[in-house]
């Protein structure tokens, strides 16, 4: 199976810094700037960038598959406790860790990514405890991490990058002292105790801050004393031809850093690493800077992707099985113990279970119906609730029966009456009965015809003929006729009328003459006129006299 070796994927390791990610897998690095908003959390713009870059460099190795990607992630937000707990097994500890933490941090343990690490045992007496030391973060820290690497392919398992950093101390050498790792524009300052780590701090100073106070010194160029700083030299041309020492702004600036370490950190021995940390005599300064204090720069290779975290988690995995001594745990086990001992008298809970059952099985029945129940007499209240509102709309309903004029027996009598070729324009009828109708008749005739079947009819009365138009072409004749419309008691007569003057479809023209004629009386072929304001017909005989 050695020989197959080959195949399997080499392990990714990544560090997560402030301002830059860096990235080793086997002999290629990756190193990436980040973009960060104002709460911390990285750019949508960035996250983009991020993972079209990581996929193009983990495509690199397509042909192996890709597992776990350690990660170092920086000391911001950090904290870091000492505990000492009763000797209980793993899995006991786990609990007792849940519990203390939920004391001992501002934050409750569902909030965040929290590691332990046990650092030995004591014996007080006749009693044993057990020393542990939990470290734990933010998840809010992890969530873009997860996110971005989940979606490049790889499972990110997160320990922090000072205890990284910490394992390339040799054992020999430890005790009380500090790591310094500095960056471009942060710096992160562990201090240990007796080899372990116990506080991480995050300094506001970098290696862009020793560029900027050559440049503000020297009056150059940002590139100018970029490069200055890199090679160290020891006098350049300012603006004027002026001769400046460089190295008075690196100490000046080495002086706020000592400073600023001495508010956090006192001892006599300190680790360097990070690329400004290579600088020349850049360990002896900082060592005058902090009066004399030991000063020793961690060796890893420089290079894209290499740094003193990588190297550090590289060999804590090598050393501890293939993962890092401390391991975030982002959803903590403190559930509810399970227990996965047999039951011995589980036939006899379950013959114990059908007993009860038998008893309760009678009130079964109105325990399942209840709420059923209690549907159908709610649906019975709302309805009742209805009944006064159908009251009032069929009152409503009822008054517009009575009220509103009689529209259809008023039309059906004038649709019979009308000779054919009668066009009906217009036609309204008040509540009181004022009838109003215009139409247009094809000759003085046909008007006379139609205000005599009104008449005949006995449901008109005061029949006028209030208007009479001829058109342009004297072909037809547009009036407008008023009655009173008088309604019978009797409403058989109404239907026999109206049946007998319908016009049978079927039969011919003497068939519809014999139905009128039976029912209006024989038409009279004497034009008529109509006095206005009466009901007599005027024929023209009587006007000639």
């Amino acid at each position: 199976m050695k020989s197959f070796a080959f195949l399997n994927s080499p392990t990714l390791y990544i560090e997560l810094g402030q301002s830059s990610i860096k990235m080793l897998d086997g002999d290629d690095g990756l190193e990436l700037s980040l973009e960060r908003q104002d709460n911390g959390r990285l750019t949508p713009g960035c996250l983009e960038g991020l993972s079209s870059s990581i996929k193009v460099f983990l495509e690199k190795k397509n042909w192996s598959t890709r597992g776990k990607a350690f990660c170092a992630i920086g000391g911001r937000g950090v904290s870091i406790r000492r505990l000492e707990l009763p000797n209980a097994s793993k899995d006991e500890l786990q609990r007792l860790l849940y519990l203390q933490i939920e004391g001992e941090f501002p934050v409750s343990p569902e909030e965040l990514a929290w590691g332990w690490q046990l650092l030995g045992r004591k014996q007080n007496g006749n009693k044993t405890s057990q020393e542990v030391l939990v470290a734990a973060v933010k998840k809010d820290v992890l969530e873009d991490y997860s996110t971005l690497l989940a979606g490049c392919g790889v499972t990110p398992v997160f320990t922090f990058g000072a205890f990284a950093r910490n394992a390339l101390v040799s054992e020999t050498s430890k005790g009380n002292y500090a790591v310094l790792d500095i960056g471009r524009c942060h710096s992160e300052l562990t201090n240990c105790e007796n080899g372990i780590p116990v506080s991480v701090r995050v300094l506001p100073w970098g290696g862009e801050i020793i560029t900027q106070s050559i440049q503000k010194r020297l009056g150059i160029s940002h590139a100018e004393a970029e490069k200055i700083k890199i090679h160290e030299a020891e006098k350049v041309s300012g603006n004027g031809g002026l001769e400046t020492n460089a190295p008075a702004a690196v100490d000046a600036e080495l002086g706020s850093l000592a400073a600023n370490m001495r508010a956090h950190w006192t001892g006599q021995k300190l680790y360097l690493c990070g690329e400004t940390a290579r600088l020349r005599n850049f360990g002896p300064r900082l060592s005058k800077a902090l009066g004399n204090v030991e000063c020793e720069l961690f060796s890893s290779p420089p290079g894209e992707g290499r740094s003193a975290a990588i190297f550090g988690l590289k060999r804590d995995c090598e050393s501890n099985g293939g993962m890092p001594l401390l391991v975030l745990e982002t959803q903590p086990s403190h559930a509810k113990e399970k227990s996965s001992r047999p039951v011995p008298w589980k036939w006899a809970a379950l013959a114990a279970l059908l007993v009860v059952s038998l008893l309760i099985l009678r009130y079964a029945e109105p325990l399942i119906q209840k709420p059923r129940l209690a549907r159908k007499i709610a649906d019975i209240k709302a309805y009742r609730d209805k009944l006064p509102q159908v009251d009032r709309e069929l009152t409503f309903l009822q008054y517009l029966k009575t009220n509103q004029p009689p529209y259809l027996d008023p039309l059906a009598l004038i649709a019979n009456s009308a000779p054919s070729g009668t066009r009906l324009e217009s036609l309204a009828l008040s509540k009181r009965g004022d009838l109003s109708v215009r139409a247009t008749f094809r000759d003085f005739q046909q008007v006379a015809d139609f205000r005599s079947k009104m008449i005949i009819s006995g449901y008109f009365n005061n029949v006028v003929v209030e208007e009479q138009t001829p058109s342009a072409d004297r072909q037809k004749m547009t009036v407008r006729i008023t009655a009173q419309w008088n309604p019978s008691d009797d409403s058989k007569n109404l239907d026999s009328l109206l049946k007998a003057s319908e016009r049978p479809r079927p039969a011919g023209r003497n068939a519809a003459s014999k139905v009128r004629e039976k029912a209006l009386g024989p038409p009279t072929n004497t034009a008529s006129t109509t006095r206005p304001g009466t009901n007599t017909v005027v024929t023209p005989e009587e006007k000639k006299n």
